[in-house]
């Protein structure tokens, strides 16, 4: 009886987590740095003045805050675009 109170203190201890990352996340982390470099340094070239059009809307302003803007403009949408999809993914349950 003592052995087997041993046996299931043993199986019930917590695992350390594995702290490693996997490979998949290093290089979407790796993407994820050149892509914001090379914006920076994208607008970083171009800082003249620029005309803005749009719709009804016309204005002068550095080609920086064009930029800027169309990119908070992008990565929201596609924020939203993913929580929209996760949203409309069937749920499983995982009581196994």
């Amino acid at each position: 009886m003592a052995n087997t109170m041993t046996r299931d203190r043993t199986t019930t201890q917590p695992q350390e987590p594995d702290d490693r990352q996997t490979i998949g996340e290093q290089l979407r982390l790796a993407v994820g740095i050149l892509a914001v470099g090379a914006l920076a340094l994208f607008i970083l070239q171009n800082l003249q003045e620029v005309e803005i059009h749009f719709l009804w809307f016309d204005w002068s302003t550095r080609m920086l805050w064009a930029l800027l803007a169309s990119t908070a403009v992008g990565a929201l949408a596609a924020w939203l675009f993913s929580a929209l999809r996760r949203r409309a993914r069937p749920r499983t349950d995982r009581d196994d």
